[in-house]
This record gives C-alpha cells, structure tokens and sequence, in this order.
C-alpha cells in the first residue's frame, strides 16, 4: 500500500468515525455520556436488561481478582458468577476494574461505550465502501464511501440494540471481519500474501464482548482461510490460519471467563427467538417505537422480537435499485456476472448458511409458519445461539454493501447523488424513532430502591446484601444495583445463563437462618415477600440492633453497624 492510499484510508475512517459520533448525538444527545448519571439505567431501557448489564458491572468492580478474569465473586456470593453471564462486556469491565480506586459509587460507562461503538462503525462502514476508490476522485474517493458510512450507522439493527442490549451495539466487530477478509482476498488475487493478523485478534475480542459475535467474526476467518487454500492450493497454510483464529477465540474465552464456566452454554428455545421471513421490511421490535414513519408494522411470531431485522426505507430502495442495476448488467455482460459469482461464491454460501440459521427450523411468514424437526443433539448444539436472527447482521451488511458497490459502478456524480437521496429517505423513515429514542433520556426519574433515602447508606458497616426466598423478578437486578453502589456483595444472582446452581439454595439457607433466630451483623437482609418480613420482627422483637423498612416493595432488616 503506498502512502497515498494509506492517507486516504485514514482519513476515511476519522470522517467515517465523525459521521458516527454525529448520529449518536443526533440519537441520544449527551445525558448518557454523563457517568455519574444512571436515572436512565435505574429506569429501564425498552426492558430491564441494562440494569443487569450495570448491575453485573458494579459487583464485578467490587470483587476480588481471580481467574478467569471475569469472575465475580461478589454475584450469587460466596460461589460467584462470571460477568460474560451478565452481558456486562468483560473486557471493559476488567480495563475498568484496574481503575476501581479512583471511580465514583455511581459509574457507568455504557454511554461512552455506545459512543464508541457508533464510531467505530462509521470508520469500518467508510473503509468497506471505500475499498478500490482513489483520494483524487470527489465522488468515488470521498462522497460515495462516506454516505456510505451514514448508512451504517444509521442500520436499525445498530440503534435498537444500543442501550437495550449494550453489547449488541458492537457491530462494527462484524464490519471489520468483513472488511479484513475482503482484503486479504485482495492481496491473495494481487499474489501478496501475508497473514490476516487481524481476524484472531477480532476473535479474541469478540469472545470476551459477546459471543454472538464469533460466529460471524469466525465465518470471515474460515472464508479467509478458504481463499488461502483455494489461490495455489495451499490447504495446510489455511488450516493454521483458521486454527490460529480458533486459537485466539478460545484463549480469549478462557481468559474471561466466556468458556468453561460452570453453566452449560446451550439454551432451550431454539426457534422461539428466530428472524421472520418478513424481518427485512417488518418494522417491528421491542420497545413500542415507530421504526418506520412509512412502512406498516406486521405481524410475527411472540419471540421475533428478537429476530429484527428491519432495514429502513432507504436501504431496502437501494437494494431494490442495485437490483435493478445487476439485472440491467446481466443482460449486458454477462460475463461480468459470472466473474463476479466465482469470486463471490464462497461469501454468498456463507450467507445462505447464516440466513437459515437465523430463519431456524421453525420459519415463520407473519403468524403461519412451519417446523422442521430436528435431532436432539443438533437442537442442543443449535441452542448454544438460540437467539438465532442476530446470525443475520453479517448477511445485512454484506447486503448493503454490495448495494453501494454496484451503485458505486455508475463512476460518476450520479451515484453519489442517488446514495444521498437514499440515506434522505433512511433519515425520513427512521425520524420518528430517533425523536422517540431521544425521549427516553429525558424522562422523569423513577423512585426505585435504588435512590431511596433510607437504602443510600446501608453500606456502611456492613460487607454484604444477603436475599432471602424468591425475589420478584422486577427488583432482583435493581437491589443487585443497589448492591454494587454500596460496596456490598450478594447472594442474588442475576446471571443469564451459566448461574451457579447454589445460589437459591443459599437464600433458603439464609431463610433457615433466621428462622433459628440467628443472623450476620455484617450482613444487610432483604426478601420481597411482606410475611417473611413480618416473621423476622417477630422473631426479633427483643433485638435493639435491628432496623426495618420498606423501600420500593422491598422489605429489609438492617443490623446497626
């Protein structure tokens, strides 16, 4: 690469990384930037997930080191969880934990996170729609890859999972895989052949971000590899090269803690959590947002909430038009068309594979639908991603970013203006939901056990937040907040999935406890349960040191320090 084509690259990704800072201002504004600010966390975003997110963050800083890395001995205490179970982004929260000392009680940083998350997929979207352009030319060079970054980030994908599903938001993980396998396809064809030390390292991130994201990040290594075997017949260099990627993904999980925890990985439901066929055009998700100002919501199964998938006015006319385009071309070099499969193939196979795995073995139109039965054992390995419509946000990008290829064919002015009425008409349809997006910071505060004037200091003396019996469902994750603002660990256990199985033991242990009229007067007791409550003052009614209160429905015994 000369030092031309490298200045442009640079360029590209700072004004592509800009045009994503602009959009998530434009989204969200600034409150979220604010740390000390979790108004919005304690009031749920579109659900309850974040305050799981925080909450799994808070505890994790408050524990001690061990290893993996991301275990927090403070969650479902004295066993522990570890924070990939919480969706609290590992790798940042370790970063973050070296800096304990010096944060504020209140800290979360998720604003900053999805900050960057939108810059990093504006820089990735304008280097993938800048690849092959030269800096000399307006339109190509500049103008093309850039609106092409806008349409990035403004994938509804992308802004329905930030906030609401934190981790989710690192979309750009996908868009760098896809960008560096590109490449190195590239060099290969160009007879340069270097290692693509880029897609371990992406593996080794994605693992300890999310793991939904290594499927897609390892489909652009096995494709990496694929082209390595297939230029010159090189097998044995592509079967390190996918190993070394492999390599990177487990060390990564094992160091975080991500794999070989002592849950298991696979999940019922299969299926329930699966992209509609209708998911491109369907305007639909949690939340109750206007995601299209001009397209009808549809119909859909309970769980395809979780499969969505819309793309927006304006990307589906530009593929509509870059359809249109590619059959025009067809008709009239044919040849071209044929190269272009050739070259293709192996990305489009990949796709067909995460599309039907997305779609799952129960693919549904609206409300009708059909279920093709499958193995147990391959129904439990399915599981381990039975959140299966994510599986399609490489498919989406790789849609849109072939749509900008082929427009970006017409070589002159005219793509550039065609892109910039379609990201006009993305901007129209998406503007009510960005207006609804940027209401929910500005929302009243919830009065929440959280913020409540008798729970501000029940911290101080004490070392733990001990929950007695079952604990409803829309507190649990708010007195895990409560616990990791107050420096205390807890028996609650707020875990997705790979929960230590002792942890409800132990609340019925504690229960037994205090029933024998014995308690830990470093420990702060909680139960939602009003009876319960009620027996503890009256097997306690002779002990001074005891204070009990109610906050937000939840009842406490607190031994005076």
């Amino acid at each position: 690469m000369d030092k031309s084509s490298r200045k442009h690259k640079i360029l590209l990704s700072l004004l592509g990384a800009a045009i994503g800072i602009a959009v998530f201002l434009c989204l969200y504004g600034t409150s979220a930037l604010h740390v000390e600010n979790d108004a919005w966390i304690l009031n749920g975003y579109d659900e309850w997930d974040v305050q799981q997110h925080y909450a799994g963050w808070l505890l994790f800083r408050n524990s001690h080191w061990n290893f993996p890395l991301g275990l927090a001995d403070t969650i479902a205490a004295p066993d522990g969880t570890v924070i990939s179970y919480t969706d609290s982004i590992p790798w940042v929260s370790i970063f973050l934990k070296l800096l304990r000392g010096i944060l504020p009680a209140a800290f979360q940083w998720f604003g900053w996170y999805v900050l960057i998350c939108f810059a990093l997929q504006g820089a990735a979207g304008a280097l993938l729609c800048g690849r092959n352009t030269s800096a000399r030319s307006l339109w190509q060079g500049w103008a093309v890859p850039l609106l092409g970054a806008l349409l990035f980030c403004m994938l509804p994908t992308l802004w329905e999972r930030a906030f609401r599903h934190t981790a989710l938001a690192s979309q750009w993980l996908i868009l760098y895989s896809l960008y560096f396998y590109l490449e190195y396809r590239q060099s290969l064809a160009e007879s340069r052949e270097h290692f693509p030390w880029q897609l371990p390292l992406l593996a080794f991130i994605a693992v300890g971000i999310h793991p939904y994201f290594l499927p897609p990040v390892m489909v652009c290594a096995l494709l990496a590899a694929a082209e390595r075997g297939r230029c010159g017949g090189k097998w044995g260099q592509a079967a390190v090269q996918f190993a070394v990627s492999l390599a990177a993904a487990l060390g990564g999980g094992l160091l975080c803690g991500a794999i070989g925890g002592e849950g298991g990985f696979s999940r019922s439901g299969y299926g329930d959590f699966s992209m509609n066929l209708n998911a491109l055009w369907n305007p639909s998700s949690r939340g109750g947002y206007t995601w299209s100002c001009f397209l009808p919501v549809l119909p859909q199964q309970p769980g395809q909430y979780d499969g969505f998938n819309y793309l927006g006015l304006g990307i589906l006319t530009l593929i509509a038009a870059a359809l249109v385009l590619s059959a025009v071309r067809a008709v009239r070099a044919p040849g071209a068309v044929k190269d272009w499969w050739r070259r293709n193939f192996p990305l489009a196979a990949a796709c067909a594979f995460l599309t039907f795995f997305a779609l799952s073995n129960k693919i549904s139109y609206g409300t009708a639908g059909i279920e093709i039965p499958l193995p147990a054992p391959l129904l439990s390995l399915c599981g381990i991603f039975r959140a299966s419509g994510r599986m399609f946000y490489l498919v989406a990008a790789c849609l849109l970013l072939w749509a900008v290829y082929t427009l970006r064919e017409i070589n002159r002015p005219a793509a550039a203006v065609l892109l910039a009425l379609f990201a006009a008409v993305q901007t129209a349809d998406l503007s009510a939901v960005a207006a609804e997006k940027r209401a929910v910071f500005m929302a009243p505060i919830n009065a929440t056990v959280v913020n409540n004037e008798q729970t501000t200091a029940i911290g101080a003396g004490h070392t733990q937040l001990l929950a007695v019996g079952d604990v409803r469902d829309d507190r649990l994750r708010l007195l895990a907040v409560l616990a990791g603002k107050q420096g205390l660990s807890t028996n609650l256990d707020i875990a997705v999935s790979g929960s230590h199985p002792g942890a409800a033991a132990n609340r019925a242990a504690q229960e037994e406890t205090l029933n024998s009229g014995v308690f830990d007067p470093q420990a702060v007791y909680v139960t939602t349960d009003g009876d319960v409550w009620q027996g503890w003052q009256q097997t306690f009614a002779d002990e001074p040191s005891l204070t009990f209160f109610v906050a937000d429905s939840c009842y406490f015994m607190v031994p005076q320090p």
